[in-house]
């Protein structure tokens, strides 16, 4: 005797298909946004710098390839001028938000937004 089990969905089914694809399209919204942020922790061959992102200003920052510089706008930074030859890091555009980074690997530069909020991982 051969017994069928029927693979067709089902009402409930349908249900928590269209639930979840809710979710997920919604998800996003329901996570709690980023803190902005209030200093930059700029770090190079060189040492480890503090910059205020309340004030604007632009600071020069060494690296080994030469000199970039970091601008510090209406409670954003971005670099510029950097001497890295692909300027991936110019393209990274402006940070604000305490988390975010901008980093150029061939000038050895990272520079990091620092303020509340700034967890996005526990580990333990």
């Amino acid at each position: 005797m051969r017994s069928e089990i029927n693979t067709r969905p089902k009402f409930m089914d349908a249900m928590l298909f269209v639930a979840l694809v809710t979710l997920t399209a919604f998800a996003p919204r329901l996570l709690p946004a980023g803190s902005a942020g209030s200093t930059l922790t700029v770090r190079t061959t060189g040492g480890v710098v503090t910059v205020s992102l309340a004030k604007d200003a632009v600071h020069p920052v060494d690296g080994p390839l030469g000199q970039a510089r970091l601008v510090v706008a209406d409670g954003r930074a971005h670099l510029q001028n950097a001497p890295c030859p692909l300027k991936i890091c110019e393209g990274m555009g402006p940070v604000g938000m305490a988390g975010e980074v901008i980093v150029c690997l061939p000038n050895r530069i990272a520079v990091r937004v620092d303020g509340k909020g700034e967890v996005d991982a526990v580990s333990r």
